[in-house]
């Protein structure tokens, strides 16, 4: 029998969520919550095992869905699935730069739901298939390129096409256009060998490349790095100003 797929309900409509919950429950699956804000649902994503969250975009209160998926994709990657009343497309523009799954206009019939999870999970888990690299001993490589060791084979990667670095423990991603690569080696280990001139911290675990910052929120602490959406720490948040060049 295949295990029950965990999803964090995070819904601030109590009738809704209990829907939403007995609807899960139907289909096999194990609702984890509901969680009415940001504050619990990142409670509940750092103390239990979830395999996926399902979102409202308008959450009452300072952190919205959208602002709260960047979060829990900061503390751990977990496919997204979004739900929302408003079928606008300045709100619908805003969550596609988080990479959700699916866009679900409320109220989702569960056959609906299902295919969602299904699809969800599946292309999340093709998606982070990563090639597990190591850094090899080799002489200090030329300023902007780095080798990494696969298979026994060193690999040239160009640090310019290094979009953003996450860290999780002693393991690094290095997030390129449409791949990542695992480091096994510690984050600050790691930024010895990024330049500082292009590389900067928005998150403990965090390091972005300048080059690619495409939009900063400050209010709501996010930011557009290529096709990624991060938030930024408020410790972190004067510094990636001061180094992003502006006008007026």
């Amino acid at each position: 029998m295949e295990m029950p797929v965990r999803v964090l309900v995070v819904e601030d409509e109590p009738l809704y969520a209990e829907q939403l919950e007995a609807a899960l429950q139907d289909l096999g699956h194990e609702p984890i919550g509901p969680a009415p804000d940001a504050r619990i649902a990142l409670a509940l994503h750092r103390t239990e095992t979830i395999d996926l969250a399902l979102l409202d975009v308008q959450l009452r209160g300072p952190v919205d869905g959208i602002a709260l998926a960047a979060q829990l994709l900061a503390h751990r990657p977990v496919p997204l699935l979004f739900l929302t009343s408003c079928a606008d497309d300045e709100t619908f523009a805003a969550a596609r730069l988080v990479g959700p799954a699916a866009y679900l206009i409320k109220p989702v019939e569960p056959a609906a739901l299902q295919r969602a999870i299904m699809l969800a999970l599946s292309n999340f888990q093709a998606k982070i298939a990563p090639v597990e690299v190591g850094f090899s001993q080799v002489p200090a490589p030329a300023s902007d390129t780095l080798f990494v060791k696969e298979n026994g084979l060193l690999e040239k990667i160009r640090l310019s096409e290094v979009q953003c670095v996450e860290a999780d423990n002693k393991i690094c991603r290095l997030l390129l256009a449409g791949r990542s690569i695992v480091v096994r080696m510690p984050l600050r280990e790691l930024v010895q060998h990024l330049p500082p001139s292009r590389f900067v911290q928005i998150q403990r675990s965090y390091y972005v490349n300048l080059d690619y910052v495409a939009r900063l929120d400050p209010v709501r602490g996010l930011v557009q790095v290529g096709e990624h959406l991060l938030p930024v720490g408020r410790t972190y948040q004067a510094e990636l100003l001061r180094r992003l060049p502006t006008l007026g």
